[in-house]
């Protein structure tokens, strides 16, 4: 029955989309007639309505483009082809630390002498395809951005120390950049949460006071060197630092039985850094691009929980702490040239990922001492090696029509310590062919169908300990990545004065897809052998102008899928877990015309997949969804001052956790359902430039 009631708000989902599209279309072009090309350049002074104080600022107010972190380099196997859909400077960015909307804060909007939007996919560069910006920044001399921002929480000291600098400058052939960034945040949260039996009669009342502290601090040092000659060479440093503090109390109130207190404390803490650096220069006939990049983060976590009686006796305690160091180092060579109708380029990665992880469990009751627990595979270390080749041929069949192939193959071993540990050997076929027709100036057709490579998550081979909710997961060594063939169909349009949208419609075949499977004689990630998604992705922009708000702008975005694979306990079909039915995300920003003031808001409601367990099932929903407001003045001594205040009427999360035994097969006999009111958040900012 759940899954019949999915695919059908899917299908309403889809109505929903084309409809909206559709109707989009069809009131701009009764609106006006004249062309305005979906390829344009954008001058600072396209944007000086806004007072930007960065690229970002800028970016995000190109009409029908929206910068795309769901592909950023980070989630990427190795570095690859391009997925983020931002160059700079004519170039994709290298960084796996850093995303695209990160470097681009970091350059100062007095640096930047114009922003291009292009077709990706008429661009020759591999992986690339619908709206893509090319920002162009010249830094001259000395200049800089900062902003302050302190914010304020109930139930949480003020947070006086949020905010970041960027300075950038140019000597020469020399340019630099430097950025610092601190991001304290924080939230607050109480409520209650009933237990029932089978019968669905409550069994316990529980009062629950949450507090949930995630700072995070960052610093970034970037150099480029443009001779005469032709050469470019780039080297960046990130250093990061980010920390996760958060505390449950739960007073438990039995229908019948003594009352408890349960509290509950996790410390998740990581220290990053990365060293990327290229260079590029011409060679024979064409340009030969080479890349380094070095990554190191190490992750100490511990998790401790205490159960006492209403007097405060011990009755129960247990401490986790797991240490991780996790390495990646790539080199990649890209030789381009022109030639035989097209452009080519030849690229060969290597690449090698590791991961060591350190565990202690221990444990006491009724007042005893801790003592160690076996949990089986307290050390594990897991590595990866892998080289991957590619070809890519880029040609123009027509003034309109152009195509992109991509034939690679990468060749890998893995290898994994601990009770099962094994090594391992693949060789996997990768490519894809891109097609973009620009139909008319205002309108392009992207179809793009490719062969992908999942990255591994090396946690999953690592065994982790639950104090709170006791899904425990089990590691697995015998996990392989994610592979599919996706599928997509994207129509972006512009609507002349009335701004800009795409629509893509996306199907993917799935194999090995990584979801909870049952192990020993416990559960933990594992590979799924086959499954599907499929969906639709609206986003753009919709400006007022046209009817007289000149200045206000709505910036949206909306992603509906269905996703379905065979339950490896029960055999029926069930959504893969953490693929969200429902995302959106609405902005507004009205800048009012010749005021240096503005506001807006955000809004993003979002359904949660259920999260599926061997023997329980989890459902979230938060009510109304993430949302904001602010005000902002753009000139006050020179600077723009900004208040916000984050979920204003509040937030509230409600759970429902089903249990049952043995498992999912048999008998429901718990419902846990929970009800957490979470305080709003007050945002402080000044900012300015040099």
């Amino acid at each position: 029955m759940k899954i019949t009631v999915r695919n059908r708000q899917m299908k309403n989902a889809q109505i929903f989309m084309t409809a909206l599209m559709l109707g989009a279309a069809i009131t701009p072009y009764g609106a006006a007639e004249e062309s305005q090309d979906l390829n344009q350049v954008f001058t600072p002074e396209s944007f000086s309505t806004y007072a930007p104080l960065n690229a970002r600022d800028m970016v995000e107010r190109i009409p029908g483009f929206r910068l795309d972190n769901r592909r950023s380099n980070d989630a990427a196997r190795g570095l690859g082809q391009a997925t983020e859909n931002v160059l700079i400077n004519g170039q994709r960015t290298n960084s796996k630390s850093s995303s695209a909307a990160d470097i681009l804060e970091r350059i100062p909007a007095s640096t930047v002498e114009r922003i291009e939007l292009l077709d990706g996919a008429s661009l020759d560069i591999p992986g690339l395809s619908g709206l893509v910006v090319n920002v162009v920044a010249k830094p001259q001399g000395v200049t800089g951005t900062w902003s302050y921002r302190p914010s304020f929480r109930p139930e949480i000291k003020p947070f006086y120390n949020g905010g970041d600098i960027s300075v950038s400058g140019q000597r020469g052939n020399l340019g630099w950049s430097l950025n610092f960034e601190s991001s304290p945040r924080g939230i607050t949260g109480t409520g209650t949460e009933s237990v029932y039996d089978a019968a669905s009669s409550l069994i316990e009342r529980r009062d629950i006071e949450q507090t949930n502290l995630f700072p995070e601090y960052g610093a970034s040092i970037g150099a480029r060197w443009t001779p005469s000659s032709g050469l470019i060479a780039n080297l960046n440093l990130d250093l990061e630092n980010s920390r996760r503090n958060s505390s449950e109390i739960s007073k438990r109130m039995p229908v019948s039985g003594p009352t408890e207190r349960r509290d509950v404390n996790r410390n998740d803490e990581t220290d990053a850094a990365e060293i990327s650096t290229d260079i590029e220069f011409g060679l024979g006939p064409g340009r030969l691009k080479l890349i380094g990049v070095y990554a190191d983060r190490e992750s100490p976590f511990t998790s401790t929980l205490a159960l006492s009686d209403e007097l405060g006796e011990q009755l129960q305690s247990q401490f986790f702490r797991q240490v991780t160091d996790e390495t990646e180092t790539i080199f990649r060579t890209e030789y381009n040239l022109s030639g035989l109708g097209g452009s080519w380029e030849t690229s060969l990665e290597h690449a090698q990922n590791k991961l060591d992880s350190d565990a202690r469990l221990l444990e006491a009751a009724n007042g005893t001492e801790l003592a160690l627990t076996d949990i089986g595979d307290q050390r594990v270390s897991v590595e990866e090696t892998r080289t991957e080749a590619f070809v890519t041929h880029s040609r123009e069949l027509s003034d309109a029509l152009s195509v992109q192939i991509s034939i690679g193959t990468e060749v890998s071993e893995l290898t994994s310590s601990g009770a099962t540990g094994q090594t391992r050997s693949f060789v996997r076929p990768k490519g894809g062919l891109t097609m973009n027709w620009r139909a008319t100036p205002r309108t392009t057709i992207n179809a793009r169908i490719d062969r992908q490579i999942g990255q591994l998550d090396f946690f999953d081979f690592v065994s982790q300990i639950d104090l709170e909710d006791g899904d425990d997961q089990a590691g697995n060594s015998n996990i392989v990545p994610e592979q599919s063939w996706r599928g997509e169909i994207e129509i972006e349009r512009s609507f002349g004065a009335w701004g800009a949208g795409t629509l893509l419609v996306f199907t993917e075949h799935l194999e090995d897809i990584v979801d909870q499977i049952p192990i020993g004689t416990g559960e933990g990630p594992g590979n799924i052998e086959s499954g599907r998604r499929h969906g639709v992705e609206l986003e753009g922009t919709l400006d007022f102008g046209p009817i007289g708000l000149s200045g206000a702008q709505l910036t949206y975005s909306a992603t509906f899928q269905d996703s379905q694979i065979d339950d490896p306990l029960t055999g029926e079909s069930r959504t893969i877990n953490g693929d969200d039915p429902i995302d959106i995300d609405l902005e507004l920003r009205h800048d009012i015309d010749g005021t240096a003031l503005a506001w807006g808001g955000e809004f993003s409601p979002r359904q949660s997949a259920d999260r599926v367990r061997l023997n329980s099932i989890r459902t979230s929903r938060d009510l109304p969804g993430r949302y904001r407001a602010f005000i902002e003045h753009k000139d006050v001594w020179g600077m723009t001052a900004r208040a916000e205040i984050v979920q204003p009427l509040g937030n509230v999360e409600k759970e429902t956790r089903q249990i049952f035994s043995p498992d999912r097969t048999g008998a429901l006999i718990e419902t846990e359902r929970s009800r957490i009111e979470e305080n709003s958040i007050f945002i402080l900012e000044l900012s300015g430039k040099f």
